[in-house]
């Protein structure tokens, strides 16, 4: 089974080139973010959640207001560390099984799209590795214009992405141009990738 994770800078286009993948039959695209969301409705994690953050992370119809919960999770590095430990382990393991579950189903592949792919531990999971760079001027117009960032916000989330593994084998995939262009570029990593696909997990 094909398994391949995509990870990349902000605004560079990740999760465009992933869902492009996965429309040309690369398997289901996880977006590991949706995940953590949904996981947000899970009593284990509620309850640890509570535990590091207070009551007040909850809405009046008991469930977490993502809003009250960044404001405590992200006033300092402390409290980031807090959720993460808390978040991560949870992601993970929710990958592992979205993962495991598509092998028994008999798929072929799927990916595994991640901010923080290689930060988690995800790419360990994975055997095939995809990161999207852009120019950082790019990827703070695509912040600004495309999300609605305000531009302070969007210039320090520039060079807060995933840090590379020098010892991994990585596909870097340059996104420069216009989405026509990433569109080429995904048709000829669908075909390298095929190429290469292990028969197996590795």
């Amino acid at each position: 089974m094909l398994i391949i994770g995509i990870s990349g800078q902000a605004g560079a286009g990740k999760s465009t080139l992933a869902q492009m993948l996965s429309d040309r039959g690369l398997g289901e695209n996880l977006e590991v973010d949706a995940i953590g969301h949904e996981l947000l409705d899970n009593a284990r994690v509620k309850k640890a959640l509570e535990a590091a953050f207070g009551s007040d992370i909850f809405d009046l119809s008991g469930q977490i207001c993502r809003r009250s919960l960044g404001r405590k999770a992200f006033c300092n590095k402390e409290a980031t560390e807090r959720l993460n430990a808390i978040m991560h382990p949870a992601m993970v393991e929710a990958v592992r099984m979205r993962v495991d579950q598509a092998s028994k189903n008999g798929q072929n592949a799927i990916i595994v799209n991640a901010a923080l792919l290689f930060a988690m531990g995800l790419d360990c999971l994975c055997n095939r590795l995809v990161y999207v760079i852009a120019d950082p001027e790019i990827r703070l117009r695509r912040l600004v214009d495309y999300r609605h960032w305000a531009e302070d916000s969007a210039r320090e989330r520039l060079f807060a992405q995933d840090a590379l593994p020098s010892a991994k084998e990585v596909i870097r995939v340059e996104n420069n141009g216009s989405e026509k262009d990433l569109a080429m570029a995904a048709d000829m990593l669908v075909k390298r990738l095929n190429m290469t696909a292990p028969k197996e997990i590795t």
